[in-house]
């Protein structure tokens, strides 16, 4: 039971980074230094994803859209490393020494 909760979080840790991995490519595209290989490998994914002309076609019960899963899969793991770094970047991080606790104020009324 335990172990199988254990592999339903890890499931779901990994979802979870790949949709953030997904939501920051348009940083990376954006980003001039980028290589304009990996732009065009994530503008030509995304442009065969949305084409109507794929390898599986999606009348075949469902399985079409395998075809278009993977290639986002295999684009998004080939820039993962690139892809985090926005992710880090977006990230607001607190140092503990860095933290100004019980200050006293005034405020002032104009």
């Amino acid at each position: 039971m335990v172990r199988n909760v254990h592999r339903n979080m890890n499931f779901l840790k990994t979802i979870i980074k790949l949709f953030k991995r997904i939501s920051v490519i348009h940083k990376l595209i954006k980003d001039p230094n980028v290589a304009f290989y990996k732009k065009i490998m994530v503008i030509s994914g995304l442009i065969y994803f949305i084409s109507p002309i794929d390898l599986v076609p999606e009348i075949v019960l469902g399985f079409g859209f395998i075809d278009d899963a993977v290639l986002i899969l295999y684009i998004v793991s080939k820039i993962s490393d690139e892809l985090d770094r926005y992710i880090k970047k977006d990230q607001v991080v607190f140092e503990e020494d860095k933290i100004i606790e019980d200050i006293k104020y005034k405020m002032d009324d104009e």
